[in-house]
C-alpha cells in the first residue's frame, strides 16, 4: 500500500510501522503510514466499495474547514481533481499523518484545559460551516426513527433489554418529538475525546469524519459530554464538561432550544453507543451502558439545572 503515494505524485521513502494510527480502524478496509522522499508522513487508506462517493463529500468538507483554519487532516487532492484515487480495482485516499500524545483514560475528564480546547474547536467549527453547503438539504440520520428501529429489533432479539430501553425512550419523548424543530448545522457526528489528536491538552486535529452531516446544534457537544460521563458520571459537573460548556457559552454557541434539550440529547445519543456494544456483543459494556442511560434519564431535570448553573456562574 505504501507505493500508492505515487497516485498523488509522491514517492515512498519508507513505511512507518512505528507510528500509531489515530481514530477507528473500522473506517476503511486497511490503512498504513508512509514517509515520502521529502520527509512528509502520510496515512494511506483503502476504502470499502461503498465509501468513495461519501468520502468525496467529506473531502470537500475537510478542505473547506482547513481553509478556515480548523485543525483537520484534510485529504490530499488527487491530480486532476477529487479526493479519491482509483487503482488496482480499489479506491484510495491520502491524508497527512498528525502525531499526538496519548489520551489518559479516565483522568482526562478532570482536565478543564481539554474542555476549553474542545469547546473552542466546536465553536470554531460552528462558525466555519455557516457558509458551507451541506451534503444534502435534509439530515442523513433521522435519529428518533433510528431509536424506534433499534427498539423494534431488540423486542425480538434482546427482549430483556427492550422494556428498560423503551422506558428511557419515553422519558426522552419531548425532545425526540421536537427533534426536527431544533436548529441544525453540519456537525462532526462522532465527536468525542478519542477522535481528537492531542498535543499535550490542546487539539492538534480532529479525525474520523465518517458520520459528519446535518445534525441538531450541540449534537457534537452532547456526544462528547456523554462520553465523559460514562467514564465517571461526576464528570458531567466537574473538569472537562463545565469548561466545554462555558467556552460554548462565551462564544455564543448555546442556542436556547438546543441547550434546553441538552440532557435529553445526551441520553438519546447513548442509544447509538448501546447499538455499538450490541454489534460487538460486549456484554460488560451493554450492562454499563444500560446503568448509565438509566442514571441520565432519572436525572434529566437535575442535569438541566446543573448545566444552567454552570454557564450562569460566568
Amino acid at each position: 500500500m505504501h507505493e500508492k503515494l505515487a497516485l498523488w505524485g509522491l514517492h515512498c521513502a519508507r513505511p512507518r510501522h512505528d507510528l500509531p494510527l489515530p481514530g477507528s480502524p473500522e473506517r476503511c478496509v486497511k490503512r498504513v503510514v508512509a514517509e515520502d522522499t521529502d520527509n512528509a508522513v502520510w496515512m494511506v487508506e483503502r476504502l470499502h466499495p461503498t465509501q468513495p462517493a461519501r468520502r468525496e463529500r467529506i473531502g470537500r468538507l475537510l478542505a473547506h474547514l482547513a481553509s478556515k483554519g480548523i485543525p483537520v487532516p484534510a485529504y490530499r487532492p488527487v491530480p486532476g481533481g477529487g479526493y479519491t484515487a482509483a487503482a488496482d480495482g480499489f479506491h484510495w485516499q491520502l491524508s497527512p499523518f498528525i502525531p499526538g500524545d496519548p489520551l489518559p483514560q479516565p483522568d482526562y475528564v478532570d482536565h478543564p484545559e481539554r474542555g476549553r480546547a474542545l469547546g473552542t474547536f466546536l465553536a470554531d467549527l460552528s462558525g466555519a460551516v455557516e457558509d458551507f453547503e451541506p451534503f444534502a438539504p435534509e439530515p442523513d440520520i433521522a435519529f428518533p426513527a433510528y431509536i424506534r428501529d433499534l427498539l423494534e429489533t431488540l423486542r425480538t432479539r434482546k427482549p430483556d433489554l427492550y422494556p428498560p430501553l423503551l422506558e428511557i425512550r419515553e422519558m426522552l419523548a419531548p425532545t425526540l418529538e421536537a427533534w426536527n424543530d431544533l436548529p441544525f448545522e453540519v456537525c462532526h457526528g462522532d465527536f468525542h475525546p478519542l477522535n481528537v489528536i492531542w498535543k499535550d491538552r490542546s487539539v492538534a486535529a480532529v479525525v474520523d469524519w465518517e458520520f459528519s452531516g446535518l445534525r441538531p446544534c450541540l449534537y457534537d457537544a452532547a456526544n462528547c459530554m456523554g462520553c465523559a460521563g460514562i467514564e465517571d458520571p461526576d464528570a458531567l459537573g466537574n473538569g472537562l464538561v463545565p469548561a466545554l460548556l462555558r467556552t460554548l457559552y462565551d462564544r455564543n454557541r448555546l442556542p436556547e432550544p438546543s441547550f434546553d434539550a441538552l440532557p435529553r440529547m445526551i441520553t438519546a445519543l447513548r442509544f447509538a453507543w448501546m447499538s455499538e456494544w450490541l454489534r460487538r456483543d460486549d456484554t460488560e459494556m451493554i450492562r454499563l451502558e444500560l446503568r448509565y442511560m438509566r442514571l441520565l434519564a432519572d436525572n434529566l431535570d437535575a442535569l438541566q439545572a446543573m448545566f444552567r448553573k454552570i454557564v450562569e456562574l460566568k
